[in-house]
């Protein structure tokens, strides 16, 4: 059942409307030269796409490795030099389309070696972003280093003292951006394997723990790379549904602990790593990543008002990829493919959209505040937005199997005068099957395929006024991975709840071994509540540990202002990494609703 009240407007804490800015973006840059001012104009005026991530940053210019023997530029050497850059990039015919939310990151084997002087590093990444950039088109976002940790091998034998040396460069980049008046925000550390659960959590301790001790108090955010499959290296599994959000939890809960805030996530690529499709680009292979993007996405758009920014790893055009395989064909996450009757002398002179495209046709135009809508099933992921006249309903199945949705709609006056479904497909090692239709009436039933995502539009003939408002707010309790041993009672308190509640969820996540118990004993102020046997996504027991965020809704009425949670299990092994707490509360909103 999903349950959707055109009446109510949903906050995420003090977040309401759809960002779109946050979501819809790809993994490239204006500013190279490939592309054309009629590429990039229709991208964002018709597709609603915004940029993205990019490489060629400081450190792409000046090496680490070059400042062992030459010192890196000083602020009036970067001046100098970037005057070519500059020159370059503003004759552009894509400059008048540049975009700041960008983030400019480097390859580790450029921005880090382990005799680097981290200080003068920090200082020429500032003098840089100053003077490569003009304050129309300098990035928002820093991230140094592409996913460096997984490069700590290439340094020698002692890979702590490689994370711990690249962790202090962060530190002291953020510093410096710190002390600039650059408007430029320092995220990372791009982790591109956050198994966090992996030996008892020792991942999570030598790897984002570490660098969020170190680095963490001068940067703006952290950064993590979600992807279904295997990334670089670990377990080929699905991060979407539980695992991505236990992951997040666990960085959030420790931010809190930390600073008593939550820094943001900035998302800065996820998707899906497809095998057994070969090494060469085909539209099937292509295809199979809009199953990620969509499951990813639903849950990062429960954190819109703690993410900085997510990127789907959707590329854009590739020469350097021609140049590197011998062979014109797409990079395997290019929205552009080459042309075969556009190939001139070996060389490429035309493109064509590959499936990629889908992603941003499906959400194409949907904007809005959120209004209020749940769902009964956790594998069935539901978005709802209201703007004006219109409304839209979204969708989407992180199941295996087929699922029916059934939707209840809070009774309303106005009458729909239009409705239409857009509806996204990708079978496993099929084509896409992508259908945009308009409908005679609205429907009340919808079967989605494995997968399937969805969005209903539906245009009434009055606009929308809410009537009430109803705030979701996190709550972070003071102690996290708390080891798990059998009927040994786990406490976990929460401070200042609001009053009144109308709703309320624990969100737990654990990593244990598959086979072990994942529904303990759990009492809210004394009161048992019911632990679900489902949790957004799949069962994961094909992975070494279950690492998941499970929600369990439970009575409102239980709650108080200080609110003690007990969990007792049956058995030992594992972690609970994070215990969350999420409660709803409503008020009535001045409104006139038709």
């Amino acid at each position: 059942k999903v349950s959707i009240d055109l009446s109510t407007q949903r906050y995420l804490g003090e977040d309401s409307q759809l960002n779109r800015v946050k979501y819809f973006n790809i993994h490239t840059h204006p500013f190279y030269a490939v592309y054309s001012y009629e590429d990039i104009r229709n991208l964002k005026e018709n597709y609603g796409v915004s940029f993205g991530r990019a490489f060629n940053g400081p450190f792409w210019f000046f090496p680490a490795k070059k400042s062992l023997s030459t010192p890196f530029p000083s602020e009036a050497q970067a001046e100098t030099l970037s005057r070519g850059i500059r020159d370059f990039t503003e004759t552009l015919p894509t400059y008048p389309l540049s975009d700041r939310r960008t983030v400019i990151t480097d390859h580790p084997y450029e921005g880090f070696h382990l005799e680097m002087d981290t200080k003068a590093a920090a200082q020429w990444a500032v003098h840089y972003f100053k003077h490569f950039y003009s304050d129309f088109n300098r990035p928002k976002f820093y991230e140094p280093l592409n996913e460096p940790f997984v490069h700590a091998k290439d340094y020698g034998k002692d890979e702590a003292a490689v994370r711990l040396k690249m962790s202090e460069l962060y530190r002291d980049i953020g510093k410096a951006f710190d002390q600039s008046e650059l408007d430029v925000q320092v995220i990372g550390y791009a982790s591109a394997w956050p198994e966090m659960e992996l030996k008892d959590f020792w991942h999570w301790n030598t790897r984002m723990k570490l660098f969020m001790d170190v680095a963490g108090d001068s940067l703006d955010g952290f950064s993590v790379h979600l992807y279904d499959g295997t990334n670089v290296t670990g377990q080929d599994n699905r991060r979407s549904g539980a695992n991505a959000d236990a992951i997040l939890d666990l960085i959030e809960t420790y931010s809190m602990l930390r600073w008593g805030i939550v820094k943001p996530h900035a998302i800065t690529e996820y998707g899906d790593i497809p095998k057994g499709y070969g090494e060469d680009y085909s539209d099937i292979k292509s295809a199979q990543n809009h199953r990620a993007y969509n499951h990813i996405l639903f849950g990062l758009m429960e954190r819109q008002d703690r993410l900085l920014q997510s990127i789907p790893f959707i590329t854009g055009k590739s020469p350097w990829y021609y140049k590197e395989s011998g062979k014109l064909m797409a990079y395997g996450w290019d929205l552009w493919k080459p042309d075969p009757d556009h190939i001139v002398d070996g060389e490429v002179q035309g493109y064509l959209f590959t499936p990629q495209l889908y992603f941003y046709r499906l959400w194409n135009g949907v904007q809005g505040e959120r209004c209020y809508a749940t769902s009964n099933n956790p594998d069935l992921q539901v978005q709802s937005f209201v703007h004006e006249t219109t409304t839209w309903v979204c969708l989407n199945n992180l199941s295996d199997d087929t699922v029916q949705a059934i939707l209840q709609t809070t009774e309303f006056k106005a009458k729909p005068t239009a409705s239409s479904i857009r509806r996204l497909n990708v079978p496993p090692g099929k084509a896409i099957i992508y259908s945009d239709q308009k409908l005679e009436t609205p429907l009340s039933k919808i079967e989605l395929a494995p997968y399937e995502t969805v969005i209903l539009c539906t245009e009434y003939e009055h606009p929308i006024n809410f009537a009430h408002k109803r705030v979701v707010q996190s709550h972070y309790s003071p102690v996290y991975l708390q080891k798990i041993e059998a009927d040994r009672t786990l406490t976990f308190t929460f401070t200042g709840l609001p009053e009144n509640a109308s709703a309320a969820t624990l969100r737990m996540s654990i990593g244990r071994k598959p086979n072990q118990s994942k529904q303990p004993i759990v009492q809210v102020n004394g009161n048992p509540i019911e632990v679900p046997d489902n949790w957004p996504g799949y069962e994961q027991s094909s992975r070494e540990d279950f690492f998941g965020a499970i929600p369990i809704p439970f009575s409102s009425g239980f709650l108080q202002t200080d609110t003690t949670v007990d969990i007792t299990f049956p058995d030992s092994g594992g972690h609970i990494s994070s215990l969350l707490l999420l409660s709803e509360t409503s008020q009535p909103l001045e409104s006139k609703v038709p």
